[in-house]
């Protein structure tokens, strides 16, 4: 399927047949090819980890992050804070019961969730989906 994107965005797609060429330069006509199929991208996996987090406001700057639905593991989660003068903070923690955050101009925001240790979930895995938070 990915082939045959690739062939569509190259413009190698006529009339619904890929065609391509074989080491003696022979053109090869292969299998027909859905060419609208083929230009859109595959959904996204559905994630599978459940909701684990909710946030709740304890004071007039202060908001909880409560592990509520995975009480007995661990929650990787990608946090993003808006600052006062517009910009953007964010972190990776792991919450295994609740956390406290001190935030004026907004609530967090829970950028990603999943449950340590599953495939996939790893500390190094948020680093490197949000190189641009630190570590919490």
């Amino acid at each position: 399927m990915l082939i045959a994107a690739w062939l569509a965005a190259a413009g190698c797609v006529a009339e619904g047949y890929a065609a391509g060429k074989s080491r003696t330069g022979a053109t090869v006509e292969h299998a027909p090819v859905d060419v609208a199929q083929a230009a859109t991208p595959p959904a996204p996996a559905a994630n599978t980890d459940p909701e684990c987090l909710t946030i709740t406001q304890s004071s007039e700057t202060t908001y909880m992050i409560s592990n509520t639905a995975c009480a007995d593991q661990s929650v990787l989660t990608s946090i993003e804070l808006a600052t006062g003068d517009a910009s953007v903070r964010c972190f990776t923690k792991k919450i295994r019961s609740q956390i406290s955050i001190a935030s004026e101009s907004a609530p967090p925001v829970i950028n990603y969730q999943c449950i340590e240790g599953t495939p996939g979930c790893s500390a190094d895995v948020l680093r490197s989906m949000f190189p641009e938070c630190r570590a919490g």
